[in-house]
């Protein structure tokens, strides 16, 4: 596959791959049961649209406000947590892609160990010192995940993490599905394209308002074709695989 898709692909799977980590770690340390569990995941889940709100907000540049997004989750963070999470990798990235991936990866973890170390913060009031055993047994859980990978191949490796996250959530309805790559990327290029279009619009709206109040006078609305070709204009000339891939 090109580099793109494997992009995408690294960045999805990760996430989900240390949330599991995350919310096993949950269960064996303090036993959290589906119920708390749920709630932590709803919580990641509104601080996660709420960072996103961030990046969707064009800055004077018309860029998304990627950077900021994750200042304002880093220092929220209790002082003398880890702010970073870095996948446990087997072995060190030998080629260009490679390393391109591990950064993804690296990435996608963070803002996934963020978001849980956050909503863990606000929901059962967790400080430095229990956060920080989190993070150890997260990354316990996830080097545990990678030699299984090794010895036994990816498809037991993944069973096995799948008993375990039915146990912290008292449930056997999880299903770890071989879902086509193809599928998968269809349905993260639908996401990422409704986002895109949702944030250039709102990027060619602002310039308007800001070319009408240079001018001294007040902003004419846009007819709807009108911000279609700008919103096709600006795709033109801006590296929208990059902006989904930033968050």
């Amino acid at each position: 596959m090109n580099l793109a898709t494997e992009i995408d692909l690294t960045q999805d799977s990760v996430v989900q791959l240390t949330c599991w980590c995350g919310q096993i770690a949950l269960h064996e340390l303090w036993g959290l049961g589906r119920v708390r569990l749920d709630r932590i995941t709803r919580r990641q889940e509104q601080l996660g649209n709420e960072s996103l709100a961030v990046v969707m907000v064009p800055d004077r540049n018309g860029m998304p406000q990627t950077e900021k997004a994750r200042q304002l989750r880093t220092e929220a963070l209790p002082e003398g947590v880890p702010v970073e999470f870095r996948v446990p990798a087997m072995r060190t990235p030998r080629t260009r892609r490679e390393q391109q991936l591990k950064i993804v990866g690296d990435r996608a973890a963070t803002m996934a160990w963020q978001l849980m170390a956050l909503a863990c913060v606000q929901e059962l009031g967790f400080g430095a010192e229990r956060l920080n055993r989190l993070y150890r047994e997260m990354r316990h859980n996830y080097e545990q995940l990678n030699e299984w990978g090794k010895a036994d191949g990816i498809e037991v490796a993944m069973e096995k993490l799948r008993r375990c996250a039915c146990e912290a959530l008292q449930t056997e309805e999880i299903v770890v599905e071989n879902i086509d790559d193809e599928k998968t990327v269809q349905t993260l290029s639908r996401s990422y394209q409704a986002q895109e279009d949702e944030f250039l619009k709102r990027a060619v709206m602002m310039a308007a308002g800001r070319r009408a109040g240079k001018q001294g006078g007040a902003a004419l609305p846009l007819s709807g074709d009108e911000v279609r070709r700008k919103i096709e204009a600006a795709k033109a000339q801006m590296d929208t695989g990059a902006y989904r891939r930033r968050g």
